[in-house]
């Protein structure tokens, strides 16, 4: 990919304001797409998107013909390698999975469940309604095939035709398309999720109608995206890994992220955030690769380094426990229901 993608004006994907302020533009720093790509903020509701963005028929280009597709959560994928009874016992209990059996529970396994119960709980969804689950963004149906093996019927909606054959390895209702532009029958779910993929959209507004119109009944919508409102955006600036420029066209914080959840109908009734050292070692990482001088060549290979690296994951662990709690996490996790009719 040689070619410098070509830019157009946009009004802002939240308040349809046709005027904002270019805070900066900066290069893709993660992957090389050619280019500088600006990062802008809306005059009227504050929202932060890139405006001009990339046209729309070049979109696709964005992303490299070798672009890892986004984990799901890593440490999900260990939870359910090892599905044990007591995993099965605590799903049961603590978050409705009445149709698993946990069987014996042995000590050792109650002891080793009590020391990740934290992480387990995190990293599943709580069992809602028959169990119809759609995930948007599916990839190549890890998260789908993870969901059915502890009992949900999974369906997905994915962008690239290539994933979504691999994905229908897994459950052959995988619909390629936009969630924005897909038309699929009202209330046929009872759980909706998109992990990190409304910041990649042109038109989020219409997506996350068109997902809580695809709601169940007392159904959960499940969104989560990077907090450019968490200390690494702040701290970071340009060089916030969470940018990801030209990748990430929209730009949330929680004020803006729940503004938009109540544009399209529905409320958020619950939030996470948290933060993993690899993030902000990237940012700290792109940040001294822009520093001239032998201090920041010494610096960054320090950080490269096994020992160098090891202190500062170290100390990063110990550091971003309290991103939770004060709702400054490198990443948010928003838990949106039907707002309801009007009264």
């Amino acid at each position: 990919m040689s070619a410098t993608l070509e830019l157009e004006a946009i009004a802002c994907p939240l308040c349809a304001a046709p005027d904002a302020t270019v805070l900066c533009a900066e290069r893709d720093l993660a992957l090389g797409v050619p280019g500088r790509f600006p990062l802008s903020r809306c005059e009227r509701c504050g929202l932060l998107y890139q405006n001009p963005r990339v046209r729309r028929d070049q979109l696709d280009r964005r992303y490299p013909a070798d672009y890892p597709p986004h984990a799901r959560d890593p440490d999900l994928g260990r939870v359910l390698r090892h599905r044990s009874a007591g995993v099965r016992r605590l799903l049961a209990r603590r978050l409705g999975y009445a149709h698993l059996d946990p069987g014996r529970v042995g000590l050792a396994d109650r002891l080793r469940v009590r020391l990740r119960r934290r992480k387990i709980l995190k990293n599943f969804p709580p069992w809602i309604g028959g169990g119809r689950l759609l995930d948007v963004g599916c990839a190549t149906g890890r998260f789908l095939q993870q969901m059915a093996a502890v009992g949900w019927h999974p369906s997905g909606i994915e962008f690239d035709p290539e994933a979504a054959a691999k994905a229908r390895t897994v459950t052959a209702d995988v619909t390629v398309g936009d969630p924005a532009e897909l038309s699929l029958p009202p209330a046929s779910f009872d759980l909706v999720t998109a992990f990190h993929v409304v910041e990649h959209l042109p038109d989020p507004a219409a997506a996350l109608r068109n997902m809580l119109g695809w709601l169940a009944p007392g159904g959960l919508l499940i969104v989560e995206v990077p907090n450019v409102g968490g200390w690494g955006g702040t701290l970071f600036g340009r060089y916030w890994s969470g940018l990801d420029f030209p990748r990430h066209l929209i730009h949330f914080t929680p004020v803006t992220m729940r503004a938009l959840v109540e544009r399209c109908g529905g409320r958020v009734v619950d939030e996470w955030h948290w933060s993993k050292p690899r993030w902000i070692i990237r940012s700290v990482r792109f940040w001294l690769q822009a520093r001239p001088g032998a201090a920041a060549r010494l610096a960054l290979a320090g950080l490269d380094s096994r020992a160098g690296g090891g202190l500062v994951k170290l100390a990063l662990e110990i550091a971003l426990k309290a991103a939770g709690p004060a709702r400054r996490g490198e990443v948010a996790r928003y838990f949106i229901r039907h707002a309801g009719p009007v009264t």
